[in-house]
């Protein structure tokens, strides 16, 4: 009798307590985030067709949710020994997907719809001539395309350091981290602060006499500008939260 009493008392003070339950509904997906006041432990365990056991998370609670116009009808989380019941009532075919969040207090609960839908061709409208300035328009397409073969032949460029034809110099660079580079290059009189690597942004463009850049120093002041700062600050945090990202979705 103790020993079964101490095995209770066990399973409790492992598992963590539920604290809430979040569903965050997609197009043809639907996340159940359950929230934990400590880190998870347990496993996803597929009980029957449509429910799936997930242990050692502790709950008193029935969280009921239902949808309409959904792929799914109703999703119901129940309390049950050493862990919780998930049903799922739905009217598709579905897949799903089981992740941690980054401190491991959370579980998402991915439902994926696996159905095919079938892609509808857009109706193409054709407008007045008078309501579109095409030149304009093939203007900020020319710009966007040559911007683009830039960044590539830079790119190339850092990658073979061979000397390249034509007039694109390289003025400054930085490494930002082990898969990019932040540089200041030149191509027809003009100037182009971008990100290149893994990561190809262009920040900023300058005419021949916007900026008078002569020495690296004068390069690294330049990046502490609060403009540039709050560019480099926006793409590291990018970086940085891609990599934390612990995602190990299992398919159940």
């Amino acid at each position: 009798m103790k020993k079964l009493i101490m095995i209770f008392f066990t399973s409790f003070l492992f598992a963590a307590n539920l604290i809430n339950v979040n569903f965050f509904e997609q197009n043809g997906k639907l996340d159940i985030l359950f929230s934990l006041d400590g880190r998870f432990t347990g496993k996803v365990i597929k009980d029957s067709k449509n429910k799936f056991f997930i242990s050692d998370i502790n709950s008193n609670k029935e969280y009921k949710k239902s949808f309409t116009n959904y792929f799914i009808k109703t999703i119901t989380v129940n309390p049950s020994k050493n862990g919780i019941l998930v049903s799922i009532d739905a009217d598709k075919k579905y897949k799903t997907l089981v992740a941690l969040t980054p401190d491991g207090y959370g579980v998402r609960f991915r439902i994926v719809n696996v159905k095919k839908t079938s892609v509808q061709k857009p109706q193409i409208t054709y407008a007045d001539n008078n309501g579109i300035d095409f030149v304009s328009y093939f203007i900020a397409v020319a710009i966007l395309i040559i911007l683009a073969v830039i960044l590539w032949i830079f790119k190339k460029k850092l990658k073979t350091k061979l000397p390249l034809k034509g007039n694109l110099d390289i003025v400054f660079q930085r490494p930002l981290d082990a898969k990019n580079k932040i540089a200041l290059i030149e191509f027809n009189k003009r100037k182009y602060l971008v990100i290149v690597g893994n990561s190809n942004i262009l920040l900023d463009v300058f005419d021949e006499n916007m900026i008078n850049i002569k020495t690296q120093n004068e390069f690294e002041e330049y990046l502490q500008k609060d403009d540039i700062n709050k560019k480099l600050d926006s793409f590291q945090k990018y970086i940085q939260n891609a990599e934390k990202l612990k995602d190990f979705d299992e398919t159940v």
